[in-house]
């Protein structure tokens, strides 16, 4: 087995790229339609882009997590240099959507969560620790864990990767819509005025569900 730091920067990685592929499996509709919203993609990218990026997920995800299972410290280093590439590669498509000005779904679950700084920031985040997890991947020596050790890093990794995933939702808030003139006592805590906001207080055109 690798170091703890470096299973650490492991785990979050893959568990998140195994995240990322199974919500896209199971919205398969949800990528395409946030790259078409964005707005900046061609139509034969946009179809490309929503086939490629769920199985290069899935794909770096089993094959990350089988060569950390088995302590294959040459194939988890390749594949978190390429989880280091792929995440980079969504911080930087992100950020240049949010310069544009254009809107939408982040495109990153089944949610309707609209694209924001958080999910760039998160891109980010994910990008980095994939890059130390290869630097210390590749320079630790294989080391043999205690079932207490392994227990303590399969709990930090998946708290660490749940912060992570639910980062931009959680920094997501739902503000209600300025009125041009006083509400109506009737319709005072009608549930459709209320408006979602970006981070950055950008409204966007969902509208919340009407109260159950």
């Amino acid at each position: 087995m690798i170091g703890f730091y470096g299973g650490l920067t492991a785990s979050v990685v893959i568990l998140t790229l195994l995240l990322g592929a199974g919500s896209h499996a199971a919205s398969p509709a949800a990528l395409g339609d946030a790259l078409w919203a964005h707005g900046v993609l061609g139509p034969r990218l946009r179809r490309s882009a929503a086939v490629v990026v769920p199985v290069a997920e899935g794909a770096l995800g089993v094959i990350g997590a089988t060569a950390l299972l088995t302590g294959h410290q040459g194939v988890l280093q390749a594949v978190l240099a390429a989880g280091a590439a792929l995440f980079g590669l969504y911080a930087g498509y992100t950020r240049h959507v949010l310069a544009l000005g254009h809107g939408g779904p982040c495109g990153c679950s089944g949610q309707d969560l609209p694209l924001s700084r958080w999910v760039t920031w998160r891109a980010v985040a994910l990008a980095v620790l994939a890059t130390a997890g290869a630097a210390v991947v590749g320079a630790g020596p294989v080391q043999p864990h205690s079932t207490v050790e392994l227990v303590t890093l399969m709990l930090a990794a998946s708290a660490c990767t749940a912060l992570l995933w639910s980062l931009p939702a959680a920094m997501h808030e739902a503000t209600p819509a300025p009125a041009a003139h006083p509400p109506a006592r009737a319709s005072a805590h009608d549930p459709a005025h209320t408006v979602h906001r970006t981070a950055e207080g950008v409204p966007t055109r969902w509208t919340s569900p009407p109260a159950l």
